[in-house]
């Protein structure tokens, strides 16, 4: 293979099945589909925490919680990224 032919435009066919590809291996690492176009897909991982229960939880215990709280908000919660396919036929996941 030479450099010439990794420079030439994909068809869309090819980009498509580039992008399924792709797409099943972050779904094997844990992240899920929220949306999805022909050459680029959004990614979501984890879940997002209610900050109700967790200001309960601090005024029942006195701000203690907020231990908790401050580390899972900031750490925590739903990842996204954006996959996209470039007209090359490249994967890249821009998180």
């Amino acid at each position: 293979m030479n450099v010439t032919s990794l420079m030439q435009p994909k068809t869309d066919d090819e980009r498509k099945a580039t992008l399924q590809t792709a797409i099943g291996q972050q779904v094997r690492m844990g992240w899920r589909v929220e949306s999805q176009t022909d050459f680029q897909a959004i990614l979501a991982k984890g879940k997002n925490h209610s900050h109700v229960l967790h200001l309960i939880l601090t005024l029942v215990t006195l701000g203690l919680w907020l231990l908790v709280w401050i580390p899972l908000s900031i750490f925590g919660g739903e990842k996204r990224a954006v996959l996209t396919v470039n007209e090359q036929g490249r994967a890249n996941l821009t998180k």
